[in-house]
């Protein structure tokens, strides 16, 4: 794509439809650093990293990270006019000198963009023709440092075997159409259609009547792109590793390591412990066919770099940790001593062990920052007391196997570095400048792990974008009943929106950004 003219943006279908975009956590170089580090890797520090984003969108996914890392590069590239002049425009609104985007064909990139210590491409592969996706993978073996890491996301086989039963009824009754808002409209209409007149009882049946439920769901723009682009296809994992390959590159972990395990259970997992940890590929290939995983997030590295494997001689002390955890009320008869720790995905774990509690404790008070491993051990000691024992390294090993377990099961995070936010509430608290920007216009804001949060109301949307540091909370509520009134004043009130708000609600609202990880340090 050479010259291509910014005044006829309208060229591709993201254009004509915008995909929606934001941050994903699962992307963010300090994440992946910590999965490198962990398989013996020395990745390139944050600081001074370079990255890439190959379809970048309008830049969701890049600008909160040029926000985290002053002194490090980004670039991202994309197809589509639109989308770029969103990026370019937010990025010249905050202004960042470290990033740039480019209206660029992946097609037509090279490598005069230099060497990148990180290459993300998500929810671009399945989506794309061969020859694109090919050009992907060569710009992998072209650009990537020598101790680099690309992420690649795909519809992974099996899994999107039973998404394609969906699929075939909608392509087939959109095939004539082109405008997409009538497209997304005959589509639903069609899938609900025959997933209702099917045999519920027969497989084909129950496999599109569940994909119908599903689809109730999904926005339009991302029905749109996802399952109503016929030349979207999904991949068995060891087809993204061939490809690989033939670049230099070798399968380096999943973005949810450790808990490469996750959905299998019982047989399944018996299955895949008598596979080596020396045989990656065919571990996680098992794992798909007996889970059915329909989507991936891969890790890949150059392949002359030596690779450690599984978690055998793992330690905590180099990681900060982190947990979404809190103490139940209830405890287990069965188990006296036992308590029992809700986390944030719905699993309850009993702990009876002293310092495992205590330590499981500290990560609950300190979400949704991290802690050190050293400060964890301390604060574990001195809460268990009296009921540790003379044997503290022995007491510490036990405490080790219990947070080992629970991070394999995916309980617990770990990074090389803690999330840069602040979780107690300052005189003049502040929130991240660009959810506070954000805030104005959208319900949807970045947090300061990278991830994509909801604000309820108008209120709390209000509330955050006057968190600059300016403003103690009683200035605060002065603010936002300033705001309530002018609103009910304009007519805008409507019966949702409070007359007035109180010391408490602030309080309240401080504590809600707090634990929704927007105050900044």
């Amino acid at each position: 794509m050479n010259d291509m003219a910014l005044k006829d943006l309208a060229t591709t279908p993201y254009d004509a439809v915008a995909y929606p975009g934001h941050a994903f956590s699962q992307t963010h170089p300090a994440h992946l650093a910590t999965i490198a580090h962990i398989h013996g890797m020395t990745p390139a520090p944050t600081a001074t990293m370079r990255v890439l984003e190959l379809g970048c969108g309008s830049g969701g996914n890049l600008i909160p990270m040029a926000l985290q890392y002053p002194g490090a590069e980004f670039v991202g590239i994309d197809l589509s006019g639109r989308a770029i002049a969103r990026a370019k425009a937010e990025a010249a609104e905050l202004g960042f000198t470290n990033l740039s985007f480019h209206h660029l064909d992946i097609m037509a990139a090279t490598a005069t963009l230099g060497q990148f210590d990180y290459i993300l491409v998500h929810g671009v592969y399945s989506w794309v023709p061969q020859p694109v996706r090919e050009r992907i993978m060569a710009l992998f073996g072209e650009l990537l440092a020598p101790k680099g890491i690309a992420y690649v996301s795909y519809n992974a086989l099996p899994g999107c075997r039973l998404r394609d039963i969906a699929r075939d009824v909608m392509l087939f009754e959109t095939r004539d159409i082109d405008d997409p808002i009538e497209k997304v409209r005959v589509a639903r209409a069609a899938i609900k259609r025959f997933a209702e007149a099917t045999d519920a009882e027969t497989f084909h049946g129950a496999a599109l009547r569940e994909r119908a439920k599903q689809i109730e769901d999904i926005p339009d723009n991302v029905l749109y792109h996802d399952d109503l682009n016929p030349g979207a296809r999904a991949f068995a994992l060891h087809e993204v590793l061939a490809a690989a390959e033939l670049q230099g590159l070798q399968f380096l972990a999943e973005t949810s390591f450790p808990n490469n395990f996750g959905g299998a259970r019982g047989p399944a997992q018996q299955v895949l412990n008598t596979i080596p940890l020396s045989e990656p590929l065919r571990q996680e290939q098992a794992l798909d066919l007996l889970i059915g995983r329909c989507f991936r997030q891969t890790l890949l590295c150059r392949a002359d770099i030596a690779l450690h494997r599984g978690l055998s001689g793992f330690s905590f002390a180099p990681y900060h940790l982190a947990a979404n955890v809190r103490e139940e009320e209830q405890t287990d008869e069965k188990r006296p001593g036992a308590v029992s720790f809700l986390f944030a995905d719905g699993v309850s774990l009993a702990i009876d062990l002293p310092v495992a509690k205590a330590a499981l404790r500290a990560l609950g008070k300190a979400w949704p920052g991290n802690i050190g491993y050293a400060e964890v051990v301390a604060l574990a000691l001195r809460e268990a007391g009296g009921s540790v024992g003379p044997d503290r390294e022995r007491e510490i090993a036990r405490l080790n196997e219990a947070l080992t377990a629970i991070y394999r099961a995916g309980l617990i995070e770990i990074r090389l570095e803690p999330h840069r936010l602040a979780t107690r509430i300052s005189e003049r608290p502040v929130a991240s400048p660009l959810a506070r920007r954000q805030a104005l216009t959208s319900h949807e804001v970045t947090d300061l792990r990278h991830r994509a949060v909801a604000l309820d109301g108008v209120v709390v949307r209000k509330f955050v974008s006057l968190l600059d540091g300016t403003r103690t909370p009683a200035m605060l509520l002065d603010e936002i009943n300033a705001f309530l009134s002018e609103a009910h004043a304009s007519g805008r009130g409507g019966p949702a929106l409070p007359k007035q708000a109180t010391a408490a609600e602030v309080d309240m609202h401080l504590q809600d950004v707090a634990r929704l990880a927007l105050l900044a340090e």
